[in-house]
């Protein structure tokens, strides 16, 4: 009889072991999603150091929005790629793609380009 109770006590701790390694791993799956392990390379809060304005980029639904400088004017941006398109407002096209330094992107605006980097207090 002890060693029935013995036997019984063994498969109870193997099993709360077991759903507790189960559980500790699904609540680090879960954290992981959340703190950005699939997040979208080009969404967050950018400055542009060469002229100190700042760079929003939002996803909404398949598109982008990409909001710019003070007045936060919204432009819709389309992805291609590792590139996101913006059609201007008078014509013509702003690019925003990943650099090659991880955490920035190149603005591509009118032949010129130039880094976004991440708001420091958002990094």
């Amino acid at each position: 009889m002890r060693r029935a109770a013995a036997g019984q006590l063994v498969r109870r701790a193997v099993a709360a072991g077991l759903l507790t390694l189960l559980l500790a791993g699904l609540a680090a799956a879960l954290a992981l999603t959340g703190c950005g392990g699939n997040a979208d390379p080009f969404t967050g809060l950018y400055w542009e150091p060469s002229s100190g304005r700042r760079v929003e980029i939002r996803k909404d639904g398949d598109a982008y929005r990409l909001y710019y400088g003070v007045a936060k004017e919204a432009y819709q941006a389309t992805r291609s790629g590792d590139e996101l398109r913006i059609a201007e407002p008078m014509g013509g096209q702003t690019i925003v793609r990943l650099s090659k330094a991880e955490g920035t992107l190149e603005l591509v605006s009118g032949g010129k380009t130039t880094k976004l980097q991440p708001l420091p207090e958002h990094q």
